[in-house]
């Protein structure tokens, strides 16, 4: 039987099976499904969890779906939270009509699920922490998977940990795409200077087994890493509240939690299979679904970040706003894509930096900002 022949069977026996269930979600061919039984699992990258760990969790489900459901109107106390308390719903690619997200990428045949689950998280709460949606991160999954985890040795025949990754990416920093570009067979190269080219993880976070702490966390910070377990429909998957239907499994995978929906009681998931995969790359799970909060492991894999911060130029954008005051080294600019951002305290470069910024203002240029911290050390003129 052809992959193709084995993937029309699985989803005719999947549709009757979901319209005995009433049609919770639905299912097609999609660019995974296509694939065969080996290619799939290439998909994944999470280590397996062991029969036991499952086992010991089989109260879990139930208790994360009704504990997620206890939250809504909870507190929440963060500068960066929208109000004083939690909704029935949030989804960081709508907050007020402005996208935290970044674009969807697909991972290609290779394990590394969890570089891009954990380098979504860091995506979005590097411009959701700023206020800034035009940010628009890019970062290397390249130098986080065949970089960092490869050098330690941590790599296993199954995948990687995000804990794991997300250390790299606090204590090493990780370079943007353009200088360690992704290939899934590992043939890209690292730019040699990618230390001026770096974004930082800092203050990381467990939140696994706690949807209280998950979703304050999304609401006031950004995305959450989380893993998985993948039961085989999951392949076919084109939209709607996912739910198991078969006990059969591949693996685990890695994703990054983007928002939630109390009302259809799920989770919203942000996979790194492309586009034309579930609702254009994104997955609504059930609470509670695949142990998703609390992944069957000892180790912990629900984590989230409360800030990142940035050494790099980047791109040309225009200065929208500066302000000073009698106070040395309190001066701040309103950049485009960056929002407000205090202008360095290094008194030369700060007044070099001001008067680059008043001239783009007056004459209608665009300027390209070097980020340093949370700081803007310097400023050029675009030409």
């Amino acid at each position: 039987m052809s992959p193709d022949d084995g993937c029309a069977s699985e989803i005719a026996a999947l549709r009757d099976s979901l319209a005995a269930l009433g049609d919770p979600w639905r299912c097609g061919r999609t660019r995974v499904s296509a694939l065969d039984r080996p290619r799939r699992r290439h998909r994944l990258g999470v280590p397996a969890p062991r029969a036991e760990e499952v086992e010991s969790r089989a109260d879990l489900p139930a208790r994360m779906a009704a504990s997620a459901l206890e939250l809504d109107g909870a507190p929440v106390s963060a500068p960066h939270a929208p109000t004083p308390h939690l909704p029935r719903a949030f989804d960081l690619r709508d907050v007020g009509g402005r996208s935290y997200v970044t674009p969807v990428k697909d991972q290609g045949d290779c394990g590394s699920c969890s570089a891009f689950g954990v380098l979504a998280t860091l995506e979005s709460t590097a411009a959701y922490s700023r206020s800034a949606p035009g940010l628009a991160l890019d970062l290397s999954e390249a130098h986080l998977f065949f970089g960092h985890a490869a050098a330690r040795e941590a790599i296993l025949p199954d995948g990687t940990w995000p804990d794991e990754l997300l250390v790299d990416c606090r204590d090493l920093g990780v370079t943007f795409e353009d200088y360690y570009p992704y290939r899934d067979d590992g043939t890209g190269a690292l730019n040699p200077g990618w230390r001026d080219r770096l974004a930082r993880a800092h203050d990381v976070v467990d939140l696994s087994r706690d949807p209280a702490a998950i979703k304050r966390h999304l609401y006031a910070h950004g995305p959450v890493t989380a893993c998985l377990v993948v039961y085989d429909d999951l392949y076919h998957y084109t939209g709607g509240v996912y739910r198991h239907t078969t006990e059969e499994t591949s693996g685990g995978h890695c994703v990054a939690l983007v928002g939630w929906d109390d009302d259809a009681g799920c989770w919203i998931a942000k996979n790194s299979w492309g586009r034309d995969w579930g609702e254009d790359g994104y997955l609504r799970i059930a609470y509670g679904e695949a142990y998703i909060e609390d992944y069957p492991d000892p180790r912990p894999t629900t984590f989230g970040c409360t800030g990142v911060e940035l050494r790099a130029w980047l791109p040309a954008q225009r200065a929208l706003g500066l302000f000073t005051s009698t106070h040395e080294g309190n001066a701040w600019a309103y950049l485009e894509q960056l929002g407000w951002t205090r202008v360095t305290r290094e008194r030369n470069l700060a007044t070099v930096s001001l008067a680059v910024l008043g001239a783009a203002r007056a004459r209608g240029l665009a300027c390209a900002p070097f980020v340093v911290g949370d700081e803007l050390g310097a400023v050029e003129l675009a030409g």
